[in-house]
């Protein structure tokens, strides 16, 4: 599926960035074609211009200069004396060309020569046209008219534009070359760039998938115990159904904690993770927490230690129930992982507008090669896996909560052995 999506993805980014291209491309040569041919045509009117004045200052028509102005200019020249050819036309232009001029005397004849003799006082005048010759190909051309004493001198010229054309084709492909290149490029790059995109969303589903099947898997044992039990309870009597009753109802209230712990998590990914700020005084705080565990670390055979700053400290804004819940995970996990005679050590401090609390023991540790994973789901170390009451979700709903507030929780080895944890809240 996300293979097909990565593969849509590019595509229709390559699409869009090769639109944008192709129109930029497009404009960029259609403007510079349009300036290239207006320069083609300011430049043919200008050696038409010279071309007229030299002619116009010439007693005789030297066909020798006539000849290598066609050359030097490119031009076909084609001139009439009183409407009659000169056998400078026979002479020196081909048969294509001859029926090229022709084409354009009949045309001039027609619209252009009538143009220029609407002015009576003129000596010289010109007119310069495009002509398309379906045969031959495309001309810029030029109709001229002299007036001498009592004759008349009308002149066609005509400029091949087949350079502009051979300039203009290269132009093109040399655009339709980059353009190619680069919608190719923009492919790899965007097949590189959706790759990266999808990555976190590839992730995501994929821790999707872990959480379902490892909660489905925690609550099919429940599950399967309750039912068990229940089937065995409607055969028995006595103190064997009251037992059965009892493991019915253990595994019910681990089935009910575990669904809690699944709806925190689901408010904290969806962001409706509620929060009761109020005003808490957190040596408060941890002296309620010290108490309600007392009594369990004691009959752990372990001790539990308070540490409190001396001197007054400000409340801090946060929900009491929630650290409540993290400090209540946090003592839970050193008290199953800790070693008789071993002790827990809850310690608070502040400093510059942060409060720091501690919870340290000295029991088993945490392995390098856990630790990366222990704030993720279902996550439980190989020494714990025997612990029944431990679904590995209670130090993810920490850190959920604590982030949730804005603060951080992290850990460190024991020098003693065991663990330390660390988190922080912001007093404002």
């Amino acid at each position: 599926m996300y293979k097909k999506l990565h593969l849509r993805l590019t595509i229709l980014f390559t699409g869009m960035s090769a639109a944008i291209l192709v129109i930029m491309s497009l404009s960029y040569l259609y403007m510079s074609e349009k300036d290239l041919k207006d320069n083609y045509f300011l430049s043919f009117q200008s050696k038409i211009n010279d071309f007229t004045a030299t002619l116009e200052q010439q007693n005789t028509l030297s066909w020798d200069w006539l000849k290598k102005t066609a050359a030097r200019q490119n031009f076909t020249l084609t001139f009439y004396d009183n409407e009659t050819p000169l056998s400078y036309n026979q002479l020196m232009l081909s048969k294509t060309e001859l029926e090229l001029t022709s084409e354009v005397i009949d045309y001039a004849m027609e619209v252009i020569l009538p143009e220029l003799e609407n002015g009576s006082t003129y000596s010289a005048a010109h007119k310069e046209f495009f002509w398309d010759s379906k045969e031959n190909g495309h001309f810029y051309a030029s109709v001229l008219k002299i007036r001498k004493n009592a004759g008349t001198l009308t002149g066609i010229i005509l400029l091949s534009l087949e350079s502009y054309t051979n300039q203009i084709t290269r132009q093109r492909m040399r655009f339709l070359l980059l353009n190619i290149i680069g919608i190719g490029v923009l492919f790899f790059v965007s097949y590189f760039f959706t790759g990266k995109l999808l990555t976190p969303v590839i992730e995501a589903r994929q821790k999707q998938n872990a959480f379902i099947a490892a909660a489905s898997h925690e609550l099919r044992t429940p599950i399967a115990v309750i039912c068990s039990a229940a089937s065995a309870a409607k055969a028995a009597n006595g103190p064997k159904q009251e037992r059965f009753f009892h493991i019915i109802e253990k595994e019910s209230l681990m089935l009910s904690t575990l669904t809690d712990d699944l709806l925190l998590l689901n408010r904290a990914d969806s962001g409706r993770l509620i929060l009761n700020i109020e005003s808490v005084e957190l040596d408060t705080l941890l002296l309620n927490c010290y108490e309600s565990f007392e009594p369990l670390v004691r009959e752990h055979k372990q001790t539990l230690q308070v540490l409190l700053p001396k001197g007054t400290i400000p409340c801090c804004r946060c929900d009491k129930e929630r650290i409540c819940q993290v400090l209540s995970i946090l003592i839970s996990n050193a008290v199953s992982y800790g070693k008789s005679g071993g002790y827990i050590k809850l310690e608070l401090s502040y400093s510059q507008s942060v409060f720091w609390i501690t919870v340290e023991d000295n029991g088993i540790g945490i392995a390098d090669k856990d630790k990366p994973y222990i704030f993720d789901r279902f996550y439980r170390v190989d020494e714990s896996r025997s612990e029944k009451e431990h679904f590995g979700l209670g130090l993810c709903i920490a850190k959920e909560i604590i982030e949730t507030h804005g603060g951080s929780i992290n850990l460190a080895d024991n020098p003693e052995g065991g663990t330390r944890f660390f988190l922080l809240l912001k007093a404002v």
